[in-house]
């Protein structure tokens, strides 16, 4: 069981991400923009990444994949595909929060506030707050969708704020001073070695839990037709 590989999987922002680990290394990562549609190459893509790295879906023994806030269509076509495998191979499948693992990297920068800004379209920003204290980052609010206007009333300082979203943000968050550093050309998108790692947190804590999308907001059928997506 110590041999077998960690899988990845993140399809929550603007690209799919794959990526597998095996004995604490990471061994491959992928961030794939085809002109198809997600869920016509996801599994052709998982298939590849195994295979030219030695290993079959039969190796992998743990699965992590993102949960959102993001792409309604991609976190669903993620979460299918780790829910098929998973419940098919009985490969156990950890899920955890998108905007979580956009924090995590940041969790040297002790005493400081982290908000990772998701470009959720109509002119709003998928957000939370984090604040890292003693070698820990704690989650300080929910997974919602705010208008840049708003976040005013979200951040403190000091605060790193990155993301796809951050331009959308930036006026607003420059009119808040010297407390505020804007991160605009990097860690627009899932790391690798973020998601395994904050997957096998969750798995060890036993936080891991219903394997439910995050949405952030209601979608367009939801809206249009008062239906419930889960």
């Amino acid at each position: 069981m110590e041999n077998r590989i960690i899988l990845g999987i993140d399809n929550s922002l603007d690209f799919l991400n794959i990526v597998i680990s095996a004995r604490d290394n990471l061994v491959e990562e992928r961030h794939i923009r085809n002109k198809r549609a997600p869920s016509g190459i996801i599994a052709d893509e998982v298939s590849h990444i195994l295979s030219n790295n030695g290993y079959s879906i039969d190796d992998v023994g743990t699965m992590v994949v993102t949960l959102g806030p993001g792409s309604f269509t991609g976190i669903r076509v993620a979460l299918a595909f780790s829910k098929g495998i998973s419940s098919g191979k009985k490969i156990p499948l950890v899920g955890t929060p998108t905007l979580d693992v956009l924090a995590s990297p940041f969790i040297f920068m002790e005493g400081h506030y982290v908000c990772p800004l998701i470009d959720a379209k109509k002119s709003e920003v998928f957000c939370s707050l984090y604040y890292i204290f003693h070698g820990k980052i704690e989650r300080l609010a929910g997974y919602f969708a705010v208008k840049p206007e708003d976040i005013k009333g979200i951040v403190k300082t000091p605060c790193i704020c990155f993301g796809t979203g951050v331009h959308l943000c930036e006026h607003e968050l420059l009119l808040m001073g010297n407390g505020i550093t804007l991160i605009k050309d990097r860690f627009t998108r899932v790391s690798g070695e973020a998601l395994i790692k904050e997957g096998l947190k969750r798995l060890l804590s036993g936080a891991g839990g219903a394997i439910a999308p995050i949405y952030g907001r209601k979608s367009e059928a939801e809206i249009k037709f008062n239906v419930t997506l889960t």
